[in-house]
C-alpha cells in the first residue's frame, strides 16, 4: 500500500470516528441528527480498532449502521478475550535458591552454587 493510500485510510478512519462519536453525542441528549453515508469501511476499520479486533477481520464485521456493527464487533472480541485475567506476577524473590534480605538484591554466586549442589546431593 502506498503512503497515499494510507493516509487517505486514515483520515476516512478519523472521520467516521468524529461522525460515529457526533452521532453517539446527538443520541445521548435525544435530538438524533441525520447521519451522513459514511464509508462502510472505514466505519467497520474505526470500530474493529476501539475492540481490538485484528485488522485483517475487521472488514469482515457485519451490519449496515453503527450500531449493528459495534454489536458485531463486541460479540467477536469476546472470542479474542482470554478467559484468564493477564495480572503481573511478583518477581520471585531469589527463585527459592539464595535467602537474602529484601534490601539486598544482589545474589552472591558462590552461595548459590554451594545451595544448588547442597540440594542436588540431598536429592
Amino acid at each position: 500500500m502506498d503512503r497515499r493510500a494510507q493516509i487517505a485510510k486514515h483520515i476516512n478512519n478519523a472521520r467516521a470516528e468524529v461522525e460515529a462519536e457526533a452521532a453517539a453525542d446527538a443520541r445521548k441528549r435525544g435530538n438524533e441528527l441525520p447521519q451522513p453515508a459514511a464509508d462502510p469501511s472505514a466505519l467497520r476499520q474505526q470500530i474493529g480498532a476501539k475492540f481490538s479486533i485484528p485488522e485483517a477481520l475487521r472488514d469482515r464485521l457485519a451490519g449496515s449502521n453503527a450500531e449493528e456493527i459495534t454489536a458485531d464487533a463486541r460479540n467477536l472480541a469476546e472470542h479474542f478475550r482470554s478467559p484468564l485475567q493477564n495480572m503481573p506476577t511478583p518477581l520471585v524473590k531469589g527463585g527459592g535458591a539464595v535467602e537474602h534480605d529484601s534490601g539486598n538484591r544482589e545474589i552472591d554466586p558462590v552461595k548459590l552454587a554451594a545451595l544448588i549442589l547442597q540440594r542436588r546431593m540431598a536429592g
